[in-house]
């Protein structure tokens, strides 16, 4: 008797760039994407040398060999949820606008111009332009920051997340997630309804790669077919808690967040606890998402 197959994991693809201190870009993506059980797999599309102090150096990859991942990973493996990081240029961003068209899996724009250290990685004017005409239509959601929605939108003075959402929306998103809006929280706009994604905020110098986390949090939940409402909240939650378990010992002055310890210590805390009970936890999410996304039933690209 031919043994069943085990559940097929949801696969989730990061189209970034590499951090060579591994605490945010392709790297922090791969360990957010673990954190809740689903597959990683990469296009690199750049290489930094940085440390949670600053970027030092970088460099974009070949056009020719971004492609040619591209169509390695999709053709093999598949994708049930694409999030797309940093933009290098805007040939970078009409190729893999062109890749990516037609795909049904849900994909998740984080537009990586500035890093928590306040290091601008953006490829200019004209790969912003390109992002925003070509992918934001694309995306079932974009990730800004707080400054990088200022930067995309033009209104560098603004400082409300509903004005700076709206914005975004008019210049081609169709839902935008604003994180690190002043006061904590983040703020979701789905074009239609305005809401704040309250949570907390721990102090703990440990927000390095918090915002590829959050973003690849929110592809893997999508992927899994979590609304977007949720998916927010259970991504917001489960960066708090991977800042607040953040990784103190690795780094100088900044300091990595540390997803995969908040997994083990959510685990743990919550191994006599009720669901229900250890929902509202600053954790929890990271075991519910697990649960949500470690099953079998991710979509097909």
């Amino acid at each position: 008797m031919t043994a069943p197959r085990p559940p097929r994991r949801t696969r989730c693809l990061t189209i970034g760039s590499s951090d060579s201190s591994g605490g945010a870009g392709i790297q922090g993506d791969l360990k957010a994407f673990a954190s809740v059980g689903a597959y990683g797999a990469t296009v690199l599309v750049g290489v930094t040398a940085q440390s949670p102090a600053g970027v030092i150096a970088s460099a974009p990859v070949d056009l020719d060999l971004v492609a040619a991942q591209l169509d390695t990973v999709l053709a093999d493996i598949g994708a049930d949820g694409v999030k797309v990081g940093t933009t290098w240029s805007a040939a970078l961003m009409h190729l893999v606008a062109d890749r990516l068209a037609g795909m049904s899996a849900p994909l998740v724009v984080d537009p990586v111009l500035v890093t928590a250290a306040g290091s601008g990685l953006s490829g200019g004017n004209d790969a912003v332009d390109a992002l925003c005409e070509r992918l934001l239509p694309m995306a079932a959601v974009t990730t800004p920051n707080f400054a990088e929605a200022r930067r995309l939108t033009g209104l560098t003075d603004e400082t409300d997340p509903a004005v700076l959402a709206g914005a975004l929306v008019r210049r081609g998103a169709r839902a935008v997630v604003i994180t690190d809006v002043p006061g904590g929280g983040d703020w979701l706009f789905d074009g239609r309804r305005h809401r704040a994604v309250p949570g907390p905020r721990h102090a703990t110098g440990c927000e390095h790669g918090a915002g590829c986390a959050h973003s690849a949090l929110l592809t893997a939940f999508l992927a899994r077919g979590v609304p977007l409402p949720r998916a927010a909240e259970l991504a917001h939650r489960a960066v708090a808690a991977g800042v607040a378990n953040g990784a103190v010992d690795i780094g100088r002055d900044r300091h990595p967040v540390d997803l995969l310890a908040a997994t083990g210590a959510t685990e743990t805390a919550t191994a006599t606890e009720s669901a229900t009970a250890t929902e509202t936890d600053t954790g929890a999410a990271v075991a519910v998402g697990a649960a949500v996304v470690g099953g079998d039933r991710g979509r097909p690209a």
